[in-house]
């Protein structure tokens, strides 16, 4: 049986217990470990599961509170989202996707429980990378990216109790949402913005980007069909960041004027829609650059910052940010293979243990580049689009 301490009115060290477990804020660490609650009260905070005897596990808790008439439609199409999420996450047991429990109804009040994955996010890699100025191996990108795409395959192949198939798509594949484990494993977390064929799901209310915009693809960011090809050109930009610090999306030293002017009045009017789905779904002020830079970037642009990648590294990447998903890999599997046969041309072995090394230099190595060159203020650190996501899943888990 359930049971709630007044979840919502006092800030107590029990949100809820189940059975013999409860679920516990450390109330020493609240103040870094709880987001605000949204406009309809949502709330995302990392707490312990224990028992009465001794704490158990670290987990992040999400929750919305009963209904009421306070935007009664938001918070009631929220609550089914929690609920769609949490019964989506039963299909997904592969032990490099991080679990989520629940729902959980206590007293009105609605909960999913995920791990807390214990290990450093690529975004983090990605920052001692730009603290060093020295991008990750080839090796160390395809073992991510291979160990990415064998997840990604699971997922976008993954069936119901009948074999029909869910069409999964994660949507939100950046570097927050990545870690590497404690064994070099990587982990892919929260599929809280998938898209997938359940029964009863519910519909989006705008054709809009999902997840964090300066990862999405062109059809996404173009308000167009996204199939899990698009998951595919996400990965893409992420190991192009991992191998040379630099962004598809970055505009560089072009204006927005000039790029606007090579829109032919179709796209135009394409990126000038998107934009303003982009603003009426509230999304990151940068939106608008992505999505300007998404309908304009060419196959010249790509070759061009790749051409300084070693083969067969650079040609995957080329292949994986086509702007038309038809000339990317077709599938994840067919992305893993490619991956796993230019690991092999290496001649040394590469895994795990390999991939935890390297981050654990390039972390020691921010630190030391740092102590050098003396205290950096925020605004100098290297730049890395953050939002609340990423405050939350640096300590592991989802949103």
């Amino acid at each position: 049986m359930a049971t709630s301490r007044q979840p919502f009115s006092v800030p107590g060290v029990i949100l809820f217990s189940l059975g013999d477990l409860s679920y516990e804020v450390d109330l020493s660490q609240r103040m870094i470990e709880e987001l605000p609650e949204s406009r309809v009260g949502e709330r995302t905070v990392l707490a312990w599961e224990r028992t009465k005897e001794k704490r158990l596990r670290s987990v992040i808790v999400r929750s919305l509170p009963p209904p009421s008439s306070r935007d009664q439609e938001e918070l009631n199409r929220m609550r089914a989202r929690l609920r769609e999420e949490a019964r989506l996450a039963t299909y997904l047991q592969h032990p490099r996707i991080a679990r989520t429990c629940g729902p959980y109804e206590v007293q009105g009040v609605l909960y999913v429980v995920s791990d807390s994955v214990e290990g450093t996010s690529v975004n983090t890699l990605i920052n001692y990378a730009h603290m060093r100025n020295a991008p990750f191996s080839p090796a160390f990108c395809m073992y991510v990216g291979a160990e990415v795409a064998s997840t990604l395959h699971y997922a976008h192949t993954c069936k119901d109790e009948s074999g029909s198939p869910l069409g999964i798509i994660h949507r939100d594949v950046n570097p927050a949402r990545l870690y590497m484990g404690p064994e070099g494993e990587i982990i892919l977390t929260d599929f809280a913005r998938a898209r997938s064929l359940l029964p009863g799901r519910v519909a989006t209310t705008l054709p809009r980007p999902h997840g964090d915009v300066a990862y999405c693809s062109p059809e996404a960011l173009l308000c167009e069909e996204t199939d899990p090809r698009s998951d595919l050109f996400a990965l893409g930009l992420v190991l192009l960041e991992l191998a040379s610090l630099r962004h598809l999306y970055s505009t560089g030293k072009a204006r927005s004027e000039d790029l606007e002017k090579a829109l032919t009045p179709k796209v135009k009017e394409q990126v000038l829609d998107a934009t303003m789905t982009a603003m009426e779904a509230d999304l990151p002020a940068h939106a608008e650059d992505c999505i300007l830079r998404a309908a304009t970037f060419d196959p010249e642009d790509v070759k061009e910052i790749t051409a300084p990648l070693p083969p067969p590294l650079r040609s995957i990447i080329r292949r994986l940010l086509q702007r038309k998903p038809e000339d990317r890999y077709p599938s994840a599997a067919a992305l893993e293979a490619d991956l796993r046969a230019g690991l092999a041309t290496l001649g040394a072995s590469y895994g795990a243990k390999e991939a935890l090394e390297e981050g654990r230099n390039s972390r020691d190595g921010a630190i030391m580049n740092r102590r050098v060159i003396g205290p950096t203020s925020e605004n100098e650190l290297p730049p890395v689009i953050e939002g609340e996501e990423d405050i939350i899943t640096e300590r592991g888990g989802t949103n």
